[in-house]
């Protein structure tokens, strides 16, 4: 079990959402409007899109109106060694407000080409002191810390979708809270690639609401085949069922694809592939409580024939998480494939216990033992990873092995970065530009009497802002022990990501990552 300490028995008493809340009194409006968000458009914005211009009176407009020319200098040096800045980035780490004057830290992240035109990408922790003029918040002092290149891609890639016949836009679904009141799904769809009719090009199927779309791959360009595949408009799937994972895979062992359809306010759809059409399964044995939100298929038992795990998740809108654990969720299921296709329930049996937020299932055998293991990432408090003893008997080891510390988990990966035989997992996490709102003095938490959030509030700061901290990297000692080092590999704070891979995208034999990301966390739509 993860290591507990005194102060996640005090984080008991406070679930995260009224940490995440903020009060809506006169007070803390005024401390938004005129300090949290001129200050957060001053550094995630104003001064790291100004190298983007290629103009120094852009980023000395971003400087008080008295600054010594001097203090301009560590900008403007920086922004002499590119011929041009194509994208600039500011992720803040924190705010101190409380200090005199105000201090900002920021990574600033500066893509684009250097003076002899070739490809260049720059990193720089920066420590501003902030001060607030009639025309708002500017930068007052810039302290000069030296910034770090880091090798630039040798491949690029293009949005050519649309040339290629990939029309598929994601049309969501509501669902209704407790008072039947429509809310915006945020979860997503799902997607996946895997070659259906056996050509030797991998089709793509996509999950959007209730719909489910199949694209054939000819030869490099997809062409839309749903509904003469039994998809699309030919799939009725109810008016409140949302489909997200999608998992091709042989369940039943006749060569063809099958399709596993992961639903949350339904139950999941098994669809049997045929090698050119796909028919929904009336009595697959899958039954769920309806919050499947991905899944992962392995023959965890060693008969030969692919299992399915299933990760549920909850609706938010119903129940909040309770940390530090977060172990009120839907439970997960381990089901057994009966040979022919359908399935039938072993979890309590199998001893998975998991209750948590779950997110992204990997089944991996990290321990090289030759039975497939099990890893859960848990959207709030701790992941778990279960050890297989070949017969689809679970051990839990997450604390005994080290991969213990609290993330926001949305994807996880195995991969042998170091190539030293054993895999090591990298977690996408959150790094919010907007998690340092925790620190300003006023920030209230929302509905906790005034003695509560005296006494508690530096162990929920510590609890949320180790959640925020970002994505997780844990290395494989080789023992099947495992050590974090996402900070020491500079792979910790680069957005809010969701899923995750290990891939050799430019063909030299090492392994690089890929995290898709992006979430809405400060005042502007396009805050990303």
């Amino acid at each position: 079990m993860p290591r507990r300490t005194s102060r996640s028995l005090a984080l008991a008493w406070i679930p995260l959402w009224l940490a995440l809340g903020c009060a809506t009194d006169a007070a803390w409006e005024r401390t938004r409007q005129d300090v949290i968000d001129p200050i957060h458009r001053l550094l995630h914005h104003t001064y790291p899109e100004a190298f983007e211009t290629g103009d120094p009176e852009e980023i000395a407009a971003a400087f008080a109106s008295d600054v010594p020319a001097t203090m301009l200098e560590p900008s403007f040096a920086l922004l002499a060694t590119f011929s041009e800045v194509e994208r600039g980035l500011g992720y803040i780490e924190r705010v101190d407000l409380e200090s005199q004057p105000v201090r900002g830290f920021v990574r600033l992240r500066l893509d684009g080409r250097g003076t002899d035109g070739a490809l260049r990408s720059v990193r720089q922790r920066k420590e501003f002191t902030l001060v607030q003029e009639a025309a708002g918040w500017r930068i007052a002092a810039d302290i000069a810390t030296p910034w770090v290149e880091v090798p630039a891609p040798s491949a690029h890639f293009f949005d050519e979708a649309l040339e290629r016949g990939l029309w598929f836009r994601h049309e969501g679904r509501d669902k209704l809270d407790p008072n039947g009141k429509p809310r915006r799904y945020v979860y997503g769809s799902g997607i996946a690639a895997a070659d259906v009719n056996a050509d030797g090009w991998d089709d793509l199927v996509l999950a959007s609401g209730g719909r489910l779309d199949l694209f054939l791959n000819e030869e490099g360009r997809f062409r839309q085949v749903s509904e003469a595949w039994g998809l699309g408009d030919a799939l009725a799937v109810g008016d409140t069922r949302i489909l997200n994972a999608v998992l091709p895979a042989d369940f039943d062992g006749d060569g063809a694809l099958d399709l596993f359809v992961g639903a949350e306010f339904g139950q999941p759809l098994l669809l049997r592939g045929t090698g050119s059409g796909f028919a929904l399964v009336a009595d697959s044995g899958l039954e769920t409580s309806e919050r499947t939100i991905s899944a992962s298929a392995a023959d965890f038992d060693g008969d030969g024939f692919l299992d399915l795990f299933l990760a549920n998740h909850e609706d938010e809108f119903r129940r909040a998480p309770n940390p530090p654990w977060s172990k009120n969720a839907m439970p997960d299921q381990l089901y057994l494939n009966d040979g022919d296709g359908t399935f039938r329930e072993v979890t309590r049996k199998a001893g998975i216990d998991n209750r948590g937020w779950s997110l992204t299932p990997v089944a991996v055998d990290y321990d090289t033992d030759g039975d497939v293991d099990l890893f859960v990432g848990n959207d709030f408090g701790f992941d778990v990873l279960f050890e297989n003893d070949g017969r689809a008997n679970f051990e839990e080891v997450s604390g005994d092995v080290g991969i213990d510390q609290p993330v926001a988990s949305m994807g996880a990966d195995w991969g042998d970065y170091d190539a030293d035989g054993d895999l090591d997992l990298f977690i996408g996490g959150m790094s919010s530009n907007a998690g340092w709102v925790l620190e300003v003095p006023d920030f209230e938490i929302r509905k906790v009497p005034g003695f509560v959030d005296w006494m508690f509030r530096p162990y929920v700061r510590d609890y949320v802002r180790a959640w925020f901290r970002g994505n997780r990297f844990y290395e494989n000692q080789g023992d099947g022990t495992f050590v974090e080092k996402a900070a020491e590999l500079g792979v910790d704070a680069h957005g809010w990501s969701w899923a995750t891979v290990w891939l050799d995208f430019d063909n030299d034999g090492a392994l690089d990552l890929y995290a898709t990301n992006g979430f809405i966390t400060g005042p502007l739509e396009d805050d990303l």
